[in-house]
């Protein structure tokens, strides 16, 4: 037997043991387990999204604080309303395996989400479950790869999507079976729903008092790591509409780059509060 069936067979084994566990708490470290078995796997993280909060960690194999720190509690202080898998969620997006680079939008690499968070992680290659759950919550099930220049293996990747189905429907069978108690708490406090709110709020409305409405619309997919062709396709105009609109929001703005615009974006928020509802770059113009 090859090295690839192997471990195939091995993951295939210790997915037997996640199945003996659901519903208990050795359910997520039996499941971390079964992809241990490659040699390309290193970082594994179960994030749980409920509606209208902030992500919680369930579990991850973070070898120490510092790693911890880096890749989930800077994730959960803010970024990850620029996270394509997030946005995927909030989309609708099926239940199944994704890939990073298939997710992400084309120019997500040029972003200030992925320059100061994700490229931070040295994470190259990621792959994660989107599970829907009840009630408007996600569970995200991610893998990383071992080594920050390389990707997956063709055949890795095809034996993780051929698991899409059995995993996602695992990890919303063990979100059922869990004793209520066991679950992460989903009581929507005030302050943490504001806060929720008060993120996707600003930056749905991120310059919509400035800018006329086709101008926003391109200002958005520019902020999420679009490009300009990809904007000119979403929206069914040319490139150079697309050119000419974002010369005019830099103007509008008094910024030069993509960089600026997303710390614009950042300064704006500090002026905004929970209960805002508007443009919050209205806001700190009106305090600048």
């Amino acid at each position: 037997m090859n090295l690839a069936l192997h471990n195939q067979q091995q993951c295939l084994d210790q997915l037997g043991t996640a199945v003996a566990s659901l519903g208990s708490d050795a359910f997520y470290p039996a499941l971390c387990q079964a992809f241990t078995c490659f040699a390309e796997v290193s970082d594994l993280l179960f994030l749980y999204f409920p509606d209208q909060q902030r992500p919680q960690c369930l579990y991850s194999n973070l070898a120490n604080e510092d790693q911890y720190a880096l890749q989930v509690s800077s994730y959960i202080n803010g970024p990850y309303i620029f996270d394509p898998y997030y946005q995927a969620s909030l989309k609708g997006a099926a239940n199944g395996a994704y890939r990073l680079k298939d997710i992400a939008p084309d120019n997500f690499k040029k972003t200030e989400f992925f320059r100061h968070y994700y490229k931070a992680t040295h994470v190259n290659d990621e792959v994660s479950y989107i599970t829907a759950l009840p009630n408007n919550q996600h569970l995200h099930f991610s893998i990383s790869h071992a080594q920050p220049s390389k990707l997956f293996s063709a055949k890795t990747l095809s034996f993780f999507y051929s698991l899409s189905h059995i995993i996602t429907e695992l990890l919303s069978k063990h979100w059922l079976l869990q004793d209520a108690s066991s679950r992460p708490s989903n009581n929507t406090q005030p302050d943490e729903r504001n806060l929720n709110q008060a993120l996707q709020q600003a930056l749905k409305q991120f310059g919509s008092t400035l800018l006329t409405p086709r101008e926003h619309d391109v200002l958005q997919l520019v902020l999420h790591g679009h490009s300009n062709k990809a904007a000119a396709e979403r929206m069914a105009i040319s490139l150079s509409t697309v050119k000419l609109h974002r010369k005019r929001i830099y103007q509008k703005l008094d910024i030069s780059s993509q960089a600026e615009l997303f710390y614009l974006f950042i300064d704006a928020l500090s002026s905004a509060k929970a209960s805002d509802s508007g443009d919050p770059l209205q806001a700190y113009m009106n305090v600048s």
